[in-house]
């Protein structure tokens, strides 16, 4: 490494220019970092009052947006909860037109004919209910499957 010095000592003039522009190229540079950062400080002084409208021009914007696709996602939904009903209706009638007949061939009661035979029944319970019960006592009553004659009822 020593003699690299040396040659460059030993070359002369063409070492001093070398030297002396390596110089001016620092400077140089060091004078454009100073001015890059004196534009930014200007830029930034001056830019700072537009941005602060543009940022409030941006936040009422997206304020606006915010507020129009909350509207229109309520609409959605709502579309969506109507046609959701619909199609359940148009099932719902679809399945009923599709299983009566089968329910029909199946003699299967329908849920008219168990209300129906619910309503007879609470009726007829009301009516037991109502009748004054007659005396109670071994002798006087038949036992459940006899009938007054003695013998076994037959069903009717």
């Amino acid at each position: 490494m020593a003699t690299r010095k040396k040659q460059r000592a030993t070359v002369g003039p063409t070492a001093g220019a070398i030297d002396r522009l390596q110089d001016r190229m620092k400077r140089l540079q060091t004078e454009a970092e100073n001015l890059l950062r004196r534009t930014q400080k200007q830029a930034a002084q001056l830019i700072t009052k537009d941005q602060r409208k543009a940022v409030e021009r941006l936040l009422g914007q997206a304020a606006r947006l915010r507020e129009d696709l909350e509207k229109r996602a309520e609409r959605a939904a709502k579309d969506i909860e109507a046609r959701a009903e619909r199609f359940l209706s148009t099932l719902e009638k679809e399945a009923a037109k599709r299983l009566d007949p089968v329910l029909r061939r199946l003699d299967v009661p329908t849920r008219a004919e168990i209300q129906a035979l619910n309503r007879r029944l609470s009726q007829l319970e009301r009516r037991l209910a109502s009748k004054p019960s007659p005396p109670s006592g071994p002798a006087s009553s038949p036992g459940p499957g006899a009938s007054p004659s003695g013998g076994e009822s037959s069903p009717a």
